[in-house]
């Protein structure tokens, strides 16, 4: 960050807490404005990331009000955005009774389907091509933490995501955790962290989450998708077990080169599930092959 930027953005503001995330490419600072307001200043050395949350919160955040920050100035040549901060704090921060729990899931996933309500639908025609293309090209440099099952599980994910047929695409958060989630005093629910969010395959936000809290806690997940409106249907729960493996395969790889060790045995757990669970097709259904180049 620069610091005629951030003068020129945020005045007289000073930084009252450094909210970055170790091993990412932003920093996030907490400030507090001569008159008192609480604001988030956002740099990311991503361009890709920095443009996404832009689009993000211009186009979408602001018909979530409150529960999500509301950009305030951006500057594209330092990469910085200036937002509100949300009055609320992250779910995994917090200690709640079951019951809080459960409500606090509820109101996210109503919080989802309101995001996922803040634009038109469109078509992505080459949507598993592309992804696919996409996760190849993370593992070129490598596969060294991937072994045995883990290659036999992804080759065949990787073969069904390309065969996918076009698909629905709607605003997605893509990063939706009780990380970037958030509840306040009232339960009421927020969302922060925009960096990922993009039109996406209809099912793929619910991804990240049910991977995690969700795979360990039926009741959190049945709150959930209550919250939200309905449960995944038939299409969308497939795409989600195609995309568990071959997500969670891209990041073991790619956190273990970065050193982001969290991400990497967060991502190894959810791989060595989904390949314990990935079904064999049944007898006569698909035509053996050898394996393909990953």
């Amino acid at each position: 960050m620069t610091g005629s930027a951030i003068a020129r953005m945020t005045g007289l503001a000073e930084v009252v807490a450094d909210l970055s995330w170790p091993g990412t490419s932003a920093t996030v600072l907490r400030l507090r404005a001569a008159d008192g307001r609480q604001m988030i200043l956002k740099g990311n050395t991503s361009t890709d990331s920095f443009r996404r949350e832009r689009t993000a919160l211009s186009r979408w955040a602001p018909a979530l009000g409150p529960s999500a920050p509301q950009l305030l100035d951006a500057d594209e040549d330092a990469q910085l955005l200036l937002m509100t901060a949300v009055a609320a704090r992250p779910l995994q921060s917090l200690t709640l009774t079951p019951r809080q729990e459960r409500h606090a899931y509820a109101q996210a996933g109503a919080l989802l389907a309101r995001f996922h309500d803040t634009a038109p639908r469109t078509v992505l025609q080459w949507f598993g091509a592309d992804c696919a293309a996409c996760i190849r090209a993370q593992l070129a440099d490598g596969t060294g933490p991937l072994a045995g099952a883990d290659f036999t599980v992804l080759d065949e994910a990787l073969y069904r995501l390309e065969a996918l047929p076009a698909q629905q695409a709607q605003p997605s958060h893509l990063d939706f955790t009780s990380r970037n989630v958030l509840s306040d005093a009232d339960a009421k629910a927020g969302v922060i962290d925009f960096e990922t969010s993009r039109y996406e395959a209809v099912g793929r936000d619910f991804l990240r989450i049910t991977q995690r809290t969700l795979y360990h806690r039926r009741d959190l997940r049945i709150a959930f998708y209550q919250g939200y409106g309905r449960e995944p249907d038939k299409p969308e729960a497939e795409l989600m077990r195609i995309c568990t493996v071959t997500d969670a395969a891209a990041i073991v790889v790619t956190a273990t080169a970065r050193g982001q060790h969290a991400f990497a045995r967060e991502a190894r757990s959810i791989l060595t599930a989904a390949v314990g669970y990935w079904p064999d097709p049944p007898p006569g259904t698909t035509t053996p092959h050898g394996r393909r180049p990953l």
